[in-house]
């Protein structure tokens, strides 16, 4: 039995069509993420499963029962909905506003009770207001009403929490204390949640359910939906996918339109390794500038950047040297670059010939990314590459510590 069923809905305001044969369930305990583009039916998906709106075919189903087959108290005690954010006209307390949630279970004409109220102030201290239960919840600020509503909605004791866009209004430090919040509950409750910020859905979801002009388009772990393709066909914009270091989980890194008015001359030939030159990579291809790489091996996360971005890329089978042909490719990108951009990657055997070719090029403007630091290049053929270095930078290739920098000389080029 899953807490959340919906089967094939239908959802229309008046002749328009909004959500067109939706499916999707909910795990017990799991955090469920919608995402899509404005206008895909968010939260008109919100709307119907906390019965604020009827779908016209199909059925919603809570823990095996129909959604139509409860009253609104019973609907209430198993959901809970937070919203994007609402006004409150009158002077109530942060604790009168929490009390609310108790509404489903106390009867019309009686008072809370030592339970109630002892349920309420377990939940604001849980949603970190206890200390604002005195407070006009209209004198407070907006991430602190926000916790209010979060609060409110624990009150309730429900199975399912739903949260439309929940956390969008705020700052992205009361964004990540409410959801790591809300991550803390999912023990006891299911969370379905709309999302705009694709990289907190994807760190803060177990699965998602992409939506694409009123359908479903993708369903699944973050890693599966949030593929390059899927949010160029959905959000029409080109990204980077990443795996983050520290979470694992993915990122997403916008790429954006080149710089108005930028129409770089040449091309720039970008000499990098062991994920030193992705930054400056995806720097260069945001810019516009005409870019190519390597030699780089295959399994290199910069040749995967590359690759990633269309940039053509000189390559090796992993752990194999720089083999005749690769070296002539190299010559011919150097050859026909304007400029030469050396990143602060290992250097060994393998791949010397990156910057040992350099030399023969004694009127190529020569840039070295360095990065920061005396021992930025890690020299690992026993000072040759080193040597090499030194001679290129006396004979005037220029060393620099960012991107910034990289890009200001190239700019002042053209």
């Amino acid at each position: 039995m899953k807490p959340v069923e919906v089967i094939g809905i239908d959802v229309s305001y008046g002749a328009k069509k909004v959500l067109e044969a939706i499916s999707l369930n909910a795990e017990r305990g799991e955090i469920l993420g919608i995402i899509g583009p404005n206008g895909a039916g968010k939260t008109t998906l919100i709307k119907a499963m906390s019965r604020i709106v009827a779908p016209e075919g199909g059925e919603i189903r809570l823990n095996d029962r129909s959604l139509d087959s409860l009253s609104f108290r019973e609907m209430a005690q198993q959901i809970a909905v937070v919203p994007q954010g609402t006004s409150i006209s009158f002077d109530y307390s942060v604790r009168d506003i929490v009390m609310m949630g108790r509404h489903p279970y106390i009867g019309r004409l009686s008072s809370g009770t030592a339970r109630d109220l002892e349920i309420c102030e377990g939940a604001m201290r849980l949603a970190n207001v206890a200390h604002l239960a005195d407070s006009s919840v209209n004198e407070i600020s907006g991430g602190e009403r926000q916790r209010v509503l979060i609060a409110r909605a624990l009150a309730q004791e429900p199975k399912i929490l739903l949260l439309d866009e929940a956390t969008s209004n705020l700052d992205i430090s009361h964004r990540i204390e409410i959801l790591n919040i809300i991550k803390g509950l999912t023990d006891a409750v299911t969370v379905v949640s709309v999302f705009h910020d694709l990289n907190l859905a994807a760190y803060y979801c177990d699965r998602l359910i992409m939506l694409k002009e009123r359908r479903v388009f993708a369903v699944g772990e973050p890693a599966d939906v949030l593929t390059r393709e899927a949010i160029h066909e959905v959000y029409g914009i080109d990204v980077l996918v990443k795996t983050h270091p520290l979470t694992g989980k993915p990122y997403i890194l916008p790429v954006y339109g080149h710089a108005p008015g930028h129409q770089p001359q040449g091309g720039v030939h970008v000499i990098c390794g062991g994920g030193t030159g992705s930054d400056l990579l995806y720097a260069l291809h945001r810019e516009g500038f005409r870019v190519s790489a390597g030699v780089l091996n295959l399994m290199d996360t910069d040749y995967t950047t590359a690759t990633e971005l269309g940039i053509p890329c000189i390559s090796e089978a992993p752990f194999a040297a720089i083999s005749a042909g690769a070296r002539a490719d190299l010559r011919q990108h150097i050859g026909s670059a304007r400029a030469v951009i050396v990143t602060a990657m290992p250097i060994g055997p393998g791949n010397i010939e990156n910057i040992r070719i350099l030399e023969d090029y004694r009127d190529k403007p020569i840039i070295f990314l360095c990065g920061g630091g005396s021992r930025a290049f890690q020299d690992h053929t026993g000072g040759e590459a080193g040597a090499i270095i030194r001679r290129l930078l006396d004979r005037g290739a220029v060393r620099v510590e960012r991107v910034e920098e990289v890009l200001r000389i190239l700019r002042a080029a053209d």
